[in-house]
């Protein structure tokens, strides 16, 4: 109980940090340079996220995404072209669209959508890249020219993309933009194949479990299975998210209700604190496990 006092009091004393920096600095900030947003902005929204990704309550962190997301767009759009700041606001949209997905699909395919935007305006602050865009070229064909410090950017792009993506295939019209995500992804795995715990493997998993293999797109369970193993090899299977999504997707295209249950009931058993600075994540990534447990007959035909 004492614990989860001071998560709240931490959490509100950040937030309450934020509020004072829209409510009294607006118009001095908004006046400034972006580098004087980086100053000011960014070590108080890492502060506040570093603290995010400990929080023990994976309920109160939910619940506290949407004012988290409001005040961080604030502060972004008052240094709009602060590549830091970008990042990490594309990162929560996407973060906060994988918890709620399944209870409010149609809104977290919103975040999705906002979320991309926010990701490829990280982007854009790469001259060659935005200029590429500005004459027509495809993102596909820029993004071998991105070098390391873009691989967040094309991480979050590309998740935000591809989850609007996989909630819209009964639109054919979707699937065009994955080609896009695919490059994105495949580039940020070739400048950091381990980073935010192999999440690009992650994705890949849940991707090629959706795609059969006869299209011809690199998809099918095998291909899906690999990438669930190498996702779960980089953190010795203690990013929890990972199993989640093999259950969800792997597990339900099989059809293999005993692997289904095996991942989640592994993810519910699981020490959350197990990997440094993903707690928070790990707890929402258990609340999300108890629910399609909770929900298994959503999944299977039988």
């Amino acid at each position: 109980m004492k614990r989860k006092m001071i998560d709240r009091w931490c959490s509100l004393v950040l937030s309450m940090m934020l509020l004072i920096i829209l409510m009294t600095g607006c118009t001095k900030v908004a006046k400034v340079s972006t580098k004087m947003g980086l100053a000011v902005g960014s070590p108080v929204v890492t502060l506040m996220s570093d603290k995010l990704k400990d929080t023990r309550s994976g309920r109160l962190i939910e619940e506290g995404f949407a004012s988290q997301l409001l005040m961080l767009t604030g502060l972004v759009e008052l240094t709009p072209n602060n590549f830091r700041l970008l990042n990490e606001i594309s990162f929560q949209y996407c973060a906060y669209g994988i918890f709620i997905e399944d209870k409010e699909p149609d809104f977290a395919k919103e975040l999705y959508s906002i979320g991309r935007e926010y990701g490829l305006r990280a982007l854009k602050q790469n001259r060659g890249f935005r200029k590429g865009l500005e004459k027509g070229e495809k993102i596909y064909d820029l993004v071998p020219n991105l070098g390391k410090a873009y691989a967040p950017s094309l991480l979050w792009t590309a998740l935000n993309s591809g989850l609007w993506i996989i909630w819209e295939m009964d639109n054919p019209d979707s699937m065009m933009g994955m080609a896009d995500v695919i490059a994105m992804i495949k580039r940020s795995l070739e400048l950091d194949e381990n980073y935010f715990c192999g999440a690009g493997k992650m994705f890949l998993g849940a991707y090629y479990a959706v795609i059969p293999e006869y299209l011809g797109l690199g998809g099918g369970v095998s291909a899906s299975a690999q990438m669930f193993k190498e996702a779960n090899a980089v953190n010795d299977g203690r990013f929890l998210l990972v199993r989640v999504l093999e259950a969800r997707y792997l597990a339900t295209t099989l059809d293999n209700k005993d692997l289904f249950k095996e991942c989640l009931e592994e993810v519910i058993e699981a020490d959350a604190g197990n990997l440094g600075g993903m707690r928070a994540i790990n707890e929402l990534a258990k609340m999300k496990a108890q629910y399609y447990l909770d929900h298994i007959n959503n999944y299977f035909s039988k």
